[in-house]
């Protein structure tokens, strides 16, 4: 009896090592293209909030490092973002800012919530928001990050006239908000700790395009 027990711990050791090994080389050969993928996905949704006629500066970020093709973006990075449509405030060379773009994230039911953010520069009230990643559980909190057309199924069947767009009933509440705002917010029907994770989330990505752009402006004046 203890012979087999000790022989069945020794098979399944064996296995575990074998199946470890095998992931991890896995994971070795894939590594380069996951990170890539990653980077690709950081960027796209930066350019999701971006308004429309800008370009985020990521080469040239007010607070973190600029983008690494192996690290992919700094979490902590703040990216200002530019207009080059209409009458432009030019200082030394420079578009000034419109806006500023940060990530933000918090715990929610089961995982983390992670958002990109981008505030107006004035007043550093929300643009827009997007969900970078989450984990939540499906069909109530991982809404959060889903979009759905304004279009009805006749109009994708035979077209329309009008633009089709794409809604997130929770995220767009954020527009035009500052944080002080929030409690306006309502919450996704039965994900209440996912929705608060969210606005967790958001409010620490505009703290942190508070505090990079005062210490940007406070480097300026010495």
């Amino acid at each position: 009896m203890i012979r087999n027990l000790a022989k069945f711990v020794v098979i399944l050791s064996v296995a575990c090592l074998v199946i470890g090994g095998g992931v991890a080389a896995l994971y070795g050969v894939f590594k380069g293209n996951i990170e890539r993928r990653e980077l690709q996905n950081q960027k796209a949704a930066i350019q999701a909030v971006c308004p429309p006629g800008t370009d985020a500066d990521l080469d040239h970020p007010i607070a973190g490092r600029p983008p690494d093709p192996i690290k992919g973006l700094d979490p902590e990075a703040v990216y200002a973002v530019r207009t080059y449509i209409g009458p432009v405030t030019v200082v030394d060379g420079r578009a000034q800012p419109t806006a500023y773009i940060a990530q933000g994230e918090a715990q929610g039911y089961s995982s983390v919530v992670k958002v990109m953010v981008s505030a107006k520069a004035e007043d550093f009230s929300v643009i827009r928001v997007v969900v970078l990643s989450q984990q939540e559980t499906p069909g109530l909190g991982a809404t959060v990050g889903e979009t759905r057309s304004t279009w009805t199924l006749w109009q994708k069947l035979f077209g329309s006239s009008e633009p089709e767009a794409w809604v997130n009933t929770f995220l767009d509440q954020f527009r035009g908000k500052r944080v002080e705002n929030f409690s306006e917010i309502h919450a996704i029907t039965a994900a209440t700790i996912t929705s608060n994770a969210t606005k967790r989330a958001v409010e620490q990505a505009l703290e942190r395009i508070r505090e990079a752009v005062g210490a940007s402006a406070a480097k300026d004046r010495v």
